[in-house]
């Protein structure tokens, strides 16, 4: 037979009116919405069963899950596995985890075809890279192979990525004029192996400035 559990007391908390305390058989039980109390159907000397009990925990573990992840996602975008790494940190449920997940995904909150997009443009307004360093870097965000391989086909149909390797070679130019060194075309190539950029631009380039390794 399940145990009864007797609801002697609901507070509503003190400066955050959304929010009830429940007391049960006279001692704190916990914290939770007031949407939760009226979803519940919970009222002072209402007898609840253990299962009620374990759906309130539930039920708080979601809010606090997704009040997390909004608070992880308010500083900058993020992917769905840095989310969720963050959420695994924090020792939540793994079915938690995914109930959080699919509500930011429903409310656009996380979206990794959208933050892929961004991210791309954010890194190539700072320095210039080429595909390879931002498929690295976009594989190691936990975003899937097929959403980095279209975002990063997408981006480049309007960005030539020759034209980023041509800007970042002016810039070393520029850099080394103003020292009085030289920008032996070694270093080039090796610079644009550095920044991830792809095999077909690094060998126009090393036709423009002649080979490599002599």
């Amino acid at each position: 037979m399940n145990q009864i559990y007797l609801i002697t007391d609901l507070h509503i908390k003190q400066g955050n009116p959304k929010k009830v305390k429940i007391f049960i058989n006279n001692d704190f039980f916990a914290e939770t919405s007031c949407n939760v109390v009226a979803d519940l159907g919970l009222s002072v000397n209402s007898s609840i069963t253990r299962h009620t009990l374990e759906l309130i925990q539930k039920e708080n573990d979601l809010t606090e899950a997704k009040n997390d992840s909004l608070r992880f996602l308010s500083y900058r975008a993020r992917s769905e596995w840095e989310v969720k790494k963050k959420l695994l940190d924090k020792e939540y449920p793994l079915y938690i985890i995914k109930k959080t997940l699919d509500w930011l995904k429903e409310k656009k909150f996380v979206d990794d075809w959208d933050f892929s997009l961004k991210w791309i443009e954010y890194q190539l307004s700072k320095k210039p890279v080429g595909k390879i360093k931002l498929r690295n870097e976009l594989y190691k965000k936990g975003i899937d192979k097929e959403i980095i391989d279209k975002t990063i086909d997408s981006f480049f149909e309007k960005e030539d990525e020759l034209g980023l390797a041509y800007q970042l070679i002016e810039k070393k130019y520029a850099s080394a004029q103003l020292k009085k060194t030289k920008l032996e075309p070694k270093k080039i190539i090796n610079l644009l192996k550095s920044r991830g950029f792809s095999n077909i631009v690094i060998e126009q380039i090393d036709d423009d400035f002649g080979t490599v390794g002599t």
